[in-house]
């Protein structure tokens, strides 16, 4: 009996300190879309447009799709690559663009519904619903 349950700890104690969550992080993101939102209203962003014939940006957005694809949108062009998970860091490789000159972006993970984008330490939360603003 007593092997037995030295047995199943050690089992546990395996799965737990090896890098198999990666799965629940994984499906953590798979699927969702996080923003950074400039303002706090969708009026106060419409009322901080420049021109009636112009548009600015009111939030950033990335979105997590299957298959380890991403997309994300930094000013007004969406991006494609690919995510990877690392510890609790999740690692976007983008092709070189301006906005992205090296191709990578990395997020930390704070919880379920919250990123922060390591190079200006901003916070991502998780889209609910259809509507940035919610």
């Amino acid at each position: 009996m007593k092997m037995i349950i030295t047995n199943v700890l050690s089992v546990l104690v395996l799965v737990s300190c090896s890098p198999g969550g990666l799965p629940a992080k994984e499906n953590m993101l798979k699927n969702k879309s996080f923003v950074h939102i400039y303002f706090q209203t969708e009026k106060e962003c419409m009322d901080a447009q420049p021109e009636p014939d112009f548009f600015q940006n009111c939030h950033q957005q990335v979105d997590f799709l299957k298959n380890n694809r991403v997309e994300i949108m930094l000013s007004d062009i969406y991006y494609q690559g690919t995510y990877s998970i690392q510890g609790n860091n999740v690692v976007l490789l983008i092709e070189s663009n301006v906005e992205i000159p090296d191709g990578v972006i990395i997020f930390e993970i704070i919880n379920p519904t919250r990123l922060k984008y390591i190079e200006n330490g901003s916070v991502w939360k998780k889209m609910s619903g259809n509507s940035i603003w919610n």
